[in-house]
């Protein structure tokens, strides 16, 4: 299974092309929406929080590290 997200809003009439030509070219499509909560948006993400995020460090200790170096 292959997924395409896309991530802003967009136009019904361009989405409903985009579905058109998959199923020209034989390819099926499903189509499912997923409401953003306004909160989620407002949220900003910081990838180092992801990385480390399975660790037990927070910000401090690792601008520590890095400052050792």
């Amino acid at each position: 299974m292959t997924q395409i997200i896309l991530k802003d809003d967009i136009e019904q009439s361009k989405i409903d092309a985009l579905l058109f030509l998959l199923k020209s070219w034989g390819i099926e499509v499903e189509l499912k929406t997923t409401e953003t909560s306004k909160s989620t948006k407002s949220k900003e993400f910081s990838l180092s929080q992801g990385i480390w995020s399975d660790y037990d460090l927070d910000a401090e200790q690792l601008r520590d590290k890095a400052w050792r170096r």
